[in-house]
Order: structure tokens, then C-alpha cells, then sequence
């Protein structure tokens, strides 16, 4: 009988090339989209836990409040994980992360230029599962100035040398030991470094007494990554019920004496990538993104099912005599149900075919553009392989349920009698489902004009400073942070070149924060304030806006020991006003043995600008001069307009001439600034390329299916247009009921996807206003691809010659 029945499939589907190839070709994409989506979310689903003890490893966060200002950082204090391996015995192991910034790296006569480098102890191999291919990990990170290296920097500095032992210089000032290669960590880790130094390093640089310090305030320096590794059978719930106990022993005293509210903060290593709302964070996915994927992969495949749905009970009439006479000639309904639903399931899994093979041809530039690396095996992912299955069974089942059971239900005798009331007797269905696809195809395109005019919105925000023609670069060379004065002049001989300034910060993206004093009418209080070092010429430099009193003066001395300017928030913040000026502010905080404090008084309040990231709203800022030479991190240097080319060769040249040693590596800040929207940029075109392809989908049913209600039609319209109807009457007519249900879609959409597009904007401090305007134009985006799909074959019904029509009928 299943031959019979294949037969019988293959025939029916050979005879309607036409539907079979519409229903075929919606089924494929929604399952390449499907597919793809599947394999994004499992690599998503599957960060940091190629760690063998990823169920037992956990970070320290901390959560705070400083007279009503919180912060939740991924950050923790630096004697943290010595002290609660000491005080929790539930506690393991643990190991620290010190990231560092961009370095030269010298061996031999070569230089190159990293990234992605930190400082960690060397319980790393204990913690985490990494593999290292030549060292011994119990002794490759102890010693100071010893380094481990990824397998890639290995095999660029070394070659087929062995690595061991080799001696590496950084930033022509220390010398580190190769003690180990490891291989390179994994793309689905929500941190990946490059070259790990030993921890003992820093010991040995700042002296054990005062890395390894236990006093108070080394527990409020929230500036480090720690991680620990649990005992077996132990739950971080009994660690987090004993914490302040350890609170009050550790951190009190600090605590109490400025209102500190400390909370502890675990986050288990597997849900950092995607459910980390942290400040500090490394870059991390989003959850939210992945239930977007999920819902757009529904809507995709159930526009596709219903196309197979709409074509079936249309067709419905034209297999009427086929059902009648199987039943005539014994076949039971449970037959002819299993005959049809056969038959969906059958062009369901050809068309999986199809979309796998479509699937591993664009892979590898999907992989390209997500920078991933995503495979489609049976081998590799089984996982993905078997949910494809389940998905397209179940895709089968649901499109060909109710054809199927539509069709079986018909009675040998009164087919021809009913043949009218079968085929309008489904109409309305048809009809709910046209506007359920097209409701869809709506609320895809409103999202993504929504996604792109919030991307429009960030890009092209107020920055409140000048992000155009300057040019940034880091200083790692010391002597040139000493004759930072003299190597400003040299570039301003030149006339293309209007500005230079340096900071201990880039503009745009992050600042560090520490506690501050500021007064009030009953003497200083407390605040965990956001700052920025810089010199005399980066407020002219950036064209930051003075509202309130002077910029910082050569002229004036205690201008780079006692002054601050302070933004607009701060001014706020601490209920000043307009009498900002010679209010008194302290920097830093005096405890025990810490007497590292500036005091002074504020000198100016400028306007708000965005000297964070647009992920967070503008915070309190003060701004104070350093004339030290280790507080110049970034150079900024503006240049005119259109003279960029030769602007950058004469940087060079000084540069080589001041530090020869170490190459100028440059961006122009407003890139910079741009890249940060990698992420809302990949969101836009995913949006774009899913709604082209449901309203493809969807416009590729209701050509299937206006084409079949045309060819019904035919004698009604030969008999119009002898009566005298025109084309354009014919046209209309035909038209105007699809037009008809397109607007109902758009209108039921409006609610939905306002609703959708409002909570995924909540996620941004700044957003755009979803205007009426978005949904006109989705309207009429939705209308014309509904008319240019329908009226082609109206066209062409309208154009026929009605005699003959009329003889053939």
C-alpha cells in the first residue's frame, strides 16, 4: 500500500508542477531560515561550556549603592578569591583576570602588536579546561614574568622553533619567559585571550605586602575579574547565605563609614554570554535576541505551512472526483487521510532536502558574517540534525492535517452535487490564513524600520563633543609620555594639524570610577563619581561646552593640583545649581594607610556629553589636569578637514622620530565610535533578510493562490467582458478582495508589533519614537507587493479572449 501511496504522491505532484513547485519552494526557505536559526541559537546556547566544570564554576559580581547611585559590575575586588578559598569551605579554587591593554610584543628584530592579553594566577588550568599543548600547567604561570601563549601567536612568533624558553620583550621594557602554548580558546567563550602573563608578576612589581594587601579598602578596588570553582555536591546558595558573615569580617569597616550597601553578585559561567546585564562585562550576547530568532523562525515556517494549506483546500474541487472515486472503489477515510497527509509530509521532507543542501553552500559566508563557527553534521550536531527532523515532521503534520482531514470527509455521492458549497465552503479559512501571513509579513517590516531608524537614531545622536577628523591613538612608550609637551609642539608646527590633547581615557566609550567628597551644607558627603584625566587642551580640543565659570589655565598653577570641572549631572546630582563654583570636591578617600586623595575646588560645569557608551545613561563626571606622564593612556590629535592622508604621514614621521621603537597605531575616533553598533548593525540586516523572505513566502501563496481563483474564474470573466466589462474593471475586481485582506492584516498588526517594538526599545536609554508614520508605510509596502503579486495574473485573466474562454468552458 506505501507504494501505492508514493505512486499516487509522485503523480499528483508531477501533474502540478506549478503549485507543487510554490508550495515546494516556501517550505525550502523556511526551513533554510530554520535551519540557520537553530544552529545560531545551539552556538549561543553553547558558550563556556566546553569547560568540563562549567556547572561548578561561578563569577564574582558586585552590586552597590552609594547614596542612591547603584552600580552592578561583573568586577570584584582583588583579595576576593584568595579569601574565599580561605573563609568558604565550599570553595575549591579560584583565578583572576587582569586584562591589560594593546602591546608591542618584540622577539628577536620583529615587533607585532597585541590585543586581548591579561594577568591571571596560576590556578587557571585548575579552573578551567584549557588545553595546553606545550608547558606543564602546573608550573607554567608561578614565576613572575613568565608568559603563556595562544597556539596562533605561537606559531607567528616562533615558527617550527620550540617555543619553550624563548624570551619575548614587552613594550621594549619587560622580559618575559615562554613557559607555556596553549591552544586557542574556543569561539563560543565569552572571553578569549591572546597571551597570559603570571599574575606574580604584579606581586613582584608592587611588592607582596601590597598586592596581596587584606586591609579594608583593598576590597572596595571593584576593578578585577575573579572566578571560583565549587566543590562537588556543593551549592553556591550556601555560599551566598554565609557571605555576610564574610561582609563583616572583610569589608564592614569601609562599608560603614561611607554608606556603602554591598550585595554579592554569582553569575554561573554558562549564563554570562547571554543573561549578563553587568556593567564591566566582556562582550556578551543577548537573550532577547535570541527569543527575537525563535519568534521570526515561527512566522517564517507558519507562513509557509499556510501557503501549503491555501493552495490544498483551493485546489480542493479539482481532487473531488479523485477522493470520490477511491471511496466508490472501497478505500476507507483513514486511507485517503493518510494518502494526503502523506503527501504533505512527503513535499515537507524533500523540501528538508533541498534546504540542507542549501544550508551547507551559504554556511560558511553566514559563519562570515556572525564571525563563527557553525557546522551542520550528523556527527558534530546531531542535536541540530534531529530538531530539523522533529520540525519538518511537525511542519508536515500540521500543513497537511487539515487539508487532509478537508478532503477525506467528501461523500462519493454528493460530490458533484456539493462541488460548489466544497470549494466556497473553505473560503473564509483561505481567507483568515491570507491575512494570518500577511499579518506576519507586517509586523516583520514595521520591525524593521523600527530597527533601522533606532540604528539611524544612535548613529547620528548629539554626542555633545567632536568626534570628526580626530585622530586617537594609545602611548605605550614611556619616554614618550615624558616628552609629551615637546612632541604636542612638533605636530603643531604643522598647519593641517589644529589640536593635540591627552587623557587617561577614550572619549565614548568608559571612564573609571572612585569615590569622591563633595560638599554640602553639612560638610563633605560621599559619591562613587565617574572621572577623566586629561590636559589643558582636550575641553577646546573636543569642543566641550563651559556653562559655568572658566576651563582649566596654564597661567593659573593650582589649575593642574586643586582644580576640577564637573558635568551638568554632577552639578545636579549634588543639588548645586548654578553655584557650582568654588564648591569644594575631593578625589579619592583617606583610610588607614591610603592618603592618595585630591583635594580642590570646581572651577567649571560643562554640558553633558556621552563620554560612556549610548548603553548608559550620561552619569555625574569630574574632569581634573594631570601633568604625571603615566596618565597619558590616549593621544588625541584633530586634523582639518580632507587632509587626512597627509596629516597621518607627517603624525608618523614625529612619531618614529620621538619613539622609534613603537609604531603609531591610529583610528579615527567617530570609527571608533561606529563599531560599537556591530551588533545593531547584524540585527538590521537579520531583520531585513527575514522580512524579504516572509513576505517572499507570503507573496509566493498568494500568487499560487490568486492564479488557481483566476483560472476558476474564467468563464465569470469571459462572460464580463462580453457584457461589456474593461480590463481595468476585470483587474479591479479581481484585485481588490486580496487588497482587501492585506489591509485587515496591517490593521491587526499596528497593536502587535507597537506592542513587540516597545519592549525591545526599553532595552536603550536612548531610543527613537515608533511614529505613525512606520506603520503608513508598512501599509503600503504590504499593499503594493499584495497588487504587483495579484494584478499580474489579473492582468493577463483580463487580456484573454472571452470567446474562447466561453467555447472551452
Amino acid at each position: 500500500m506505501l507504494k501505492n501511496f508514493l505512486k499516487t504522491i509522485i503523480r499528483n505532484i508531477s501533474r502540478n508542477k506549478f503549485y507543487s513547485a510554490i508550495n515546494m519552494a516556501g517550505l525550502s526557505i523556511g526551513l533554510v531560515c530554520t535551519i540557520l536559526i537553530t544552529l545560531f541559537i545551539r552556538d549561543e546556547y553553547s558558550y563556556d561550556k566546553y569547560n568540563l566544570k562549567h556547572d561548578r564554576i561561578y563569577r564574582i559580581g558586585s552590586d552597590f549603592v552609594l547614596n542612591g547611585n547603584r552600580d552592578r559590575t561583573a568586577t570584584s575586588a582583588l583579595p576576593m578569591g584568595p579569601t574565599f578559598k580561605q573563609y568558604f569551605p565550599e570553595v575549591e579554587e579560584y583565578v583572576r583576570f587582569i586584562p591589560t591593554r594593546k602591546q608591542q610584543i618584540k622577539y628577536q628584530n620583529n615587533d607585532f602588536y597585541e590585543e586581548h592579553i591579561a594577568y591571571t594566577d596560576s590556578t587557571l588550568f585548575d579552573v578551567f579546561s584549557y588545553n595546553l599543548i606545550k608547558g606543564d600547567p602546573k608550573k607554567a604561570l608561578t614565576q613572575p614574568f613568565s608568559v603563556v601563549l595562544n597556539e596562533t601567536l605561537a606559531n607567528k612568533y616562533f615558527g617550527d622553533e620550540d617555543p619553550i624558553n624563548k624570551v619575548i620583550w614587552v613594550d621594549d621594557t619587560y622580559k618575559f619567559t615562554v613557559t607555556g602554548v596553549i591552544k586557542d580558546i574556543p569561539s563560543n567563550s565569552h572571553f578569549r585571550f591572546n597571551i597570559l602573563y603570571s599574575i606574580s608578576t604584579l606581586v613582584e612589581q608592587s611588592g607582596e605586602d601590597d598586592f596581596n594587601t587584606t586591609d579594608p579598602i583593598a576590597f572596595w578596588n571593584i576593578s578585577y575579574y575573579t572566578f571560583i570553582l565549587l566543590k562537588e555536591n556543593h551549592s553556591i546558595d550556601q555560599v551566598e547565605k554565609k557571605f555576610p558573615l564574610y561582609y563583616e569580617k572583610y569589608m564592614t569597616d569601609f562599608g560603614e563609614q561611607f554608606g556603602i550597601d554591598f550585595k554579592i553578585i554569582f553569575q554561573k559561567l554558562p549564563d554570562i554570554h547571554l543573561k549578563s546585564d553587568l556593567n564591566w562585562d566582556a562582550p556578551t550576547g543577548n537573550i532577547k535576541h535570541i527569543y527575537i530568532l525563535m519568534v521570526i523562525a515561527i512566522f517564517i515556517l507558519s507562513i509557509a505551512g499556510i501557503n501549503y494549506i491555501n493552495m490544498a483546500t483551493a485546489r480542493s474541487s479539482k481532487r473531488a472526483k479523485e477522493v470520490g472515486m477511491r471511496k466508490v472503489v472501497g478505500a476507507q477515510k483513514e486511507n485517503i487521510f493518510r494518502l494526503f497527509l502523506l503527501e504533505s509530509l512527503s513535499l515537507t521532507f524533500a523540501a528538508l532536502i533541498i534546504a540542507i543542501i542549501i544550508v551547507e553552500l551559504i554556511l560558511p559566508f553566514f559563519n562570515m558574517f556572525l564571525n563563527k563557527n557553525m557546522v551542520l553534521s550528523i556527527f558534530q550536531t546531531p542535536d541540530v540534525i534531529l530538531s530539523i527532523i522533529a520540525i519538518a515532521l511537525f511542519l508536515g503534520i500540521v500543513s497537511g492535517f487539515y487539508p487532509a482531514f478537508y478532503l477525506s470527509s467528501f461523500q462519493p455521492v454528493s460530490i458533484l452535487e456539493k462541488r460548489r458549497k466544497a470549494r466556497s465552503g473553505n473560503k473564509l479559512l483561505r481567507q483568515i490564513l491570507v491575512v494570518c501571513q500577511f499579518t506576519v509579513s507586517a509586523i516583520m517590516i514595521s520591525g524593521t524600520i523600527i530597527v533601522i531608524t533606532q540604528l539611524f537614531f544612535l548613529k547620528n545622536i548629539d554626542m555633545g563633543f567632536d568626534k570628526e577628523n580626530i585622530v586617537v591613538a594609545p602611548i605605550r612608550d614611556s619616554s614618550l609620555r615624558v616628552r609629551m609637551d615637546l612632541f604636542k609642539t612638533e605636530l603643531k608646527k604643522n598647519p593641517n594639524i589644529e589640536a593635540v590633547a591627552t587623557s587617561n581615557s577614550l572619549i565614548g566609550f568608559s571612564n573609571s570610577k572612585t569615590v569622591h567628597l563633595y560638599e554640602e551644607a553639612n560638610g563633605m558627603k560621599e559619591y562613587a563619581l565617574n572621572f577623566n584625566v586629561i590636559d589643558f587642551d582636550y575641553i577646546d580640543l573636543m569642543n566641550l561646552k563651559l556653562i559655568q565659570g572658566r576651563k582649566f589655565s596654564r597661567a593659573i598653577k593650582t589649575d593642574s593640583t586643586s582644580a576640577f570641572i564637573i558635568n551638568q549631572s554632577a552639578s545636579r546630582k549634588f543639588k548645586w545649581g548654578s553655584n557650582a563654583i568654588g564648591k569644594k570636591l575631593q578625589f579619592g578617600v583617606a583610610f588607614g594607610e591610603h592618603k592618595d586623595v585630591r583635594s580642590g575646588k570646581v572651577i567649571g560645569v560643562i554640558h553633558d556629553f556621552h563620554y560612556q557608551t549610548l548603553s548608559t545613561t550620561i552619569e555625574p563626571l569630574s574632569l581634573f589636569i594631570s601633568e604625571e606622564p603615566e596618565d597619558r593612556d590616549v593621544i588625541h590629535i584633530k586634523i582639518k578637514k580632507n587632509k587626512q592622508s597627509e596629516s597621518i604621514a607627517y603624525i608618523q614621521k614625529i612619531w618614529k622620530s620621538f619613539s622609534p621603537n613603537h609604531a603609531f597605531h591610529y583610528s579615527f575616533l567617530d570609527d571608533k565610535i561606529d563599531k560599537r553598533f556591530k551588533t545593531e548593525e547584524r540585527l538590521t540586516l537579520i531583520f531585513i533578510i527575514f522580512s524579504v523572505i516572509s513576505i517572499l513566502i507570503a507573496s509566493m501563496g498568494l500568487f499560487g493562490l490568486s492564479s488557481f481563483m483566476t483560472e476558476q474564474r474564467k468563464k465569470e470573466l469571459g462572460i464580463r467582458k462580453v457584457l461589456g466589462a474593461s480590463t481595468n474593471h476585470i483587474v479591479s475586481l479581481l484585485t481588490q478582495e486580496f487588497l482587501k485582506l492585506i489591509i485587515i492584516s496591517n490593521f491587526i498588526a499596528i497593536p502587535i508589533a507597537y506592542w513587540a517594538l516597545n519592549i525591545w526599545l526599553q532595552d536603550f536609554p536612548y531610543r527613537t519614537i515608533i511614529h505613525a508614520w512606520v506603520f503608513i508605510a508598512t501599509l503600503v509596502i504590504t499593499l503594493i507587493i499584495g497588487l504587483f503579486t495579484v494584478s499580474w495574473q489579473s492582468f493577463n485573466a483580463a487580456k484573454s479572449d472571452p470567446i474562447m474562454v466561453i467555447k472551452y468552458e
